[in-house]
């Protein structure tokens, strides 16, 4: 099997929520960054995980924690690839090129409750969907809500039933960017963190969290400090 690389992009200068990556979070004093790492730590399929940022602080810290985890790399990202006005399909072939060969798998330290189980069972999902004819993987959320249009219902009729049972509706996928699994050469020909011919692999609304404002992280905070109060793993 070809050798299994994670990657971890880590943007210096978010402006929704200042030092997202490294501001101390539940009992993490690196916060999101130190709670990802130790998480993927724990995924020996991984033969390398790349923390590509532009932030001295995360770069340091990667560096640092190397020294006990020899598979993690700091990787410099080029400013041109570091700043908001860059696109995202500008730095997905700028990752294409960084490695020849290997599968990726993409995720991000601002989902802090997608553990290394989770992890663990996508990856091995990766060699199933495989053999189904799927060339990559992506994480999305189910969701089974009544969805409307300015023209109405979107994703079920009320000709015949003005409420059917929310069950009964037809499911939607909403792409939460937990991970991104797919080979290199796959995505340099897709130019795309997405290959031809995806399987959607269906994360509980509950892990698929994520820290995108202010408001969350202090939600997500107070959540994980929670769970720990409880003896609930957030590796």
């Amino acid at each position: 099997m070809q050798p299994i690389i994670g990657f971890i992009p880590c943007r210096a200068g978010s402006e929704r929520v200042k030092n997202k990556n490294t501001r101390p979070f539940a009992s993490f004093n690196k916060g999101l960054l130190e709670l990802k790492l130790l998480q993927m730590a724990k995924v020996p399929e991984l033969d390398k995980v790349i923390v590509s940022s532009n932030d001295p602080n995360v770069l340091e810290f990667v560096k640092k924690f190397s020294k006990q985890e020899s598979r993690f790399v700091a990787l410099e990202r080029p400013e041109k690839y570091g700043n908001s006005a860059t696109s995202m399909e500008e730095f997905t072939n700028y990752i294409a090129k960084t490695q020849e060969e290997g599968i990726l798998f993409w995720t991000h330290v601002t989902h802090p409750f997608l553990t290394s189980c989770y992890y663990n069972d996508i990856i091995a999902k990766y060699a199933d969907i495989k053999k189904q004819g799927h060339d990559s993987l992506v994480t999305v959320t189910r969701i089974h809500k009544f969805i409307w249009s300015k023209d109405g219902p979107y994703n079920y009729s009320n000709l015949k039933e003005k409420w059917p049972r929310s069950q009964d509706l037809k499911p939607l996928f909403e792409i939460n960017h937990g991970v991104y699994m797919l080979p290199f050469s796959v995505m340099r020909a897709a130019k795309d963190r997405i290959g031809f011919s995806p399987y959607l692999y269906d994360l509980p609304e509950s892990v698929a969290l994520d820290v995108d404002w202010e408001d969350q992280f202090i939600l997500l905070n107070d959540i994980a400090l929670a769970r720990q109060g409880r003896n609930i793993s957030l590796l």
